[in-house]
């Protein structure tokens, strides 16, 4: 693992544990605001990813995507920072906590192309290594936060988790200066007309490319619904309290580190997306099938597993594109993993609503099934 890496995981693992203690924070003000806005807030957050994700893969390939992704920083602690001061002024309503969720969605919208773009630079020849270690720090890096945004807001209350929020943006960003300064420059593309388009056109003449697409695009759209599947199981199936429903989802989160983990420690010598892909299919399929509780959480911790490890390789086979379209590629698939929940979720509670709890795992281990068959005859060799 090299210095820059090592420096760049410490500096992501505070940093997200700290964005998701705001996300707990942000929650509870919003509840209490009126339940029906936290909606708006999470819709304001994800939807300048669809509307300027692939936009931002150009500026990413364009310009540095250090300073890029230094500035998008900043801008995001900035933006903790007016939570905290909104808070500690009472001043915290409906247009100010929107405004600034759509101020955050946009800098998000930044930061995902030229991050991603930029990992690869980090560790040469750790294709599918680097993905999940990144994956685990993420996944890690959720579980403690909310716990401590959780924590945080019953014992000090909101504004100090936007405080604490906004400072581990300032390490975060004296870490990627010295980060950027080890990776050197990465390179750019020239300015030219038609440069959005000219990336849609290299992923689909990229073979490995438009099919990792088209898979994630399939799989995220109809498979990963977790958050609106199994919670109607743990209740409509198995008549589960708020505590099943808790442990359920933690169950598959649980398993993605765990998937997520074991690719971290030994990778694998060639990509695993279409094994991954035909195991969330029977794993999914289990869960669809299982006769009690018990087995479906058995059934969900593999769901969690198995879509780690299809994810990673995923990652791993886009980041391979060539580094002048590298920011576009990684905005399209950003695109892809963000616009597939609002598009599965409501599909996922209609079938389950007119076919039973069960119908939504159906339905994702025939999606699953469908990018084995995409998938399962390709192999990539890093």
């Amino acid at each position: 693992m090299t210095t820059a890496l090592r420096l760049y995981l410490a500096g992501q693992l505070a940093s997200v544990a700290c964005s998701w203690a705001q996300v707990v924070a942000l929650s509870v003000v919003a509840v209490r605001i009126d339940p029906a806005l936290l909606g708006w807030v999470v819709a304001a957050q994800f939807l300048p990813s669809l509307l300027l994700g692939p936009w931002f893969g150009v500026v990413a390939d364009r310009y540095d995507r250090r300073v890029l992704l230094i500035g998008a920083e900043a801008g995001l602690g900035l933006v903790a920072v007016g939570y905290a001061t909104a808070q500690a002024c009472d001043a915290l309503d409906r247009p100010v906590l929107l405004g600034a969720a759509t101020a955050w969605g946009i800098l998000n919208a930044l930061d995902t192309p030229a991050r991603q773009a930029l990992l690869p630079s980090l560790a040469p020849g750790a294709a599918v290594r680097l993905p999940a270690l990144t994956g685990v720090v993420l996944l890690t890096g959720m579980t403690t936060g909310s716990a401590l945004g959780g924590w945080l807001v019953a014992t000090a209350g909101p504004m100090w988790v936007f405080v604490l929020n906004a400072g581990s943006f300032a390490a975060d960003v004296v870490v990627l200066h010295r980060v950027g300064r080890l990776v050197g420059a990465p390179p750019r593309a020239v300015r030219a007309r038609g440069q959005l388009r000219e990336g849609l056109r290299y992923v689909l003449v990229t073979p490995p490319l438009r099919t990792s697409m088209l898979a994630l695009a399939v799989i995220g759209t109809f498979a990963m619904t977790f958050p609106v599947s199994v919670p109607l199981l743990a209740t409509g199936t198995f008549a589960g309290d708020p505590a099943f429903v808790g442990t359920a989802i933690a169950t598959v989160t649980g398993g993605s580190l765990a998937g997520a983990a074991g690719m971290a420690v030994k990778a694998p010598r060639r990509n695993l997306g279409g094994v991954a892909a035909l195991a969330l299919a029977m794993s999914s399929a289990g869960v669809a099938a299982a006769p009690g509780p018990f087995f479906a959480l058995a059934g969900l911790a593999l769901v969690g597993v198995t879509w780690s490890i299809y994810l990673t390789s995923t990652i791993a086979v886009l980041q391979t594109a060539d580094p002048r379209f590298l920011g576009r590629v990684m905005a399209l698939f950003g695109v892809l993993l963000v616009g597939s929940n609002p598009i599965g979720g409501p599909i996922a509670a209609a079938l389950a609503e007119a076919a039973g709890p069960r119908a939504p795992f159906v339905l994702g281990a025939a999606a699953a099934g469908a990018g084995w068959l995409l998938l399962g005859k390709w192999y990539w060799h890093p």
